[in-house]
């Protein structure tokens, strides 16, 4: 099993331990129709955490979302990220000549879902999955692979049983697989970002919701 694997199940232990709570929890807010499904599309800006090629770049995202709900509580879906870094001029010195990145990321997440009334709710999910990193420079186009790792959580206030829209804040570990000089190894294959962003949310009831 790699650290990635093992990281991605050392996150959903809070999942876990929140969802067992509520299964016993009566102030959670639970609609009289059980939720089925939502979808959300998002728009957020990225930062970099830590020491890594990524703190070159100005970043603006875009994200859809599905999310089904197994309990009122526990969800399970999926995610696609869309991500663009522009390179900082005054920063070329230390990328070369890779003036403009597009980042796709593609994964899976389990999520805990906790109604505080009918208007407000609170979304956590924990996700694993690929990323692919296109990078372009004035005389050359390449592809780099890696595994990414994401914690995050989401603020949402409902209008109606179908549309919402939240706030969000997202931890994102990437792993890249990119043959480097070892001292410069984690500047180039370790990456943590701090997500911060906005979406909406399409929320879909069973037969008669």
């Amino acid at each position: 099993m790699n650290s990635a694997i093992k990281l991605f199940l050392l996150l959903l232990l809070p999942l876990g331990m929140q969802a067992q709570y509520s299964i016993s929890n009566p102030r959670q807010y639970v609609p009289e129709d059980p939720e089925t499904v939502f979808f959300t599309g998002e728009f957020y800006r990225g930062y970099s955490v830590n020491n890594s090629s990524w703190e070159n770049y100005s970043t603006l995202g875009f994200g859809l979302d599905v999310n089904w709900f197994v309990f009122p509580f526990l969800t399970i879906g999926g995610h696609y990220g869309l991500m663009f870094g522009d390179l900082k001029e005054s920063e070329i010195s230390n990328t070369g000549s890779i003036d403009d990145i597009t980042s796709h990321m593609l994964g899976l997440h389990l999520g805990y879902y906790y109604a505080f009334n009918r208007e407000w709710n609170l979304h956590t999910q924990a996700g694993f999955g690929e990323v692919n990193n296109r990078n372009k420079a004035p005389d050359t186009k390449f592809t780099e692979q890696g595994n990414t790792l994401w914690l995050q959580s989401a603020l949402a206030y409902r209008f109606d049983k179908t549309a919402a829209i939240y706030i969000k804040a997202s931890l994102r570990w990437d792993r890249m697989n990119i043959d480097t000089p070892q001292v410069l190894n984690d500047y180039f294959n370790k990456h943590s970002l701090l997500l911060i962003g906005f979406g909406v949310r399409l929320h879909l009831q069973n037969p008669g919701g």
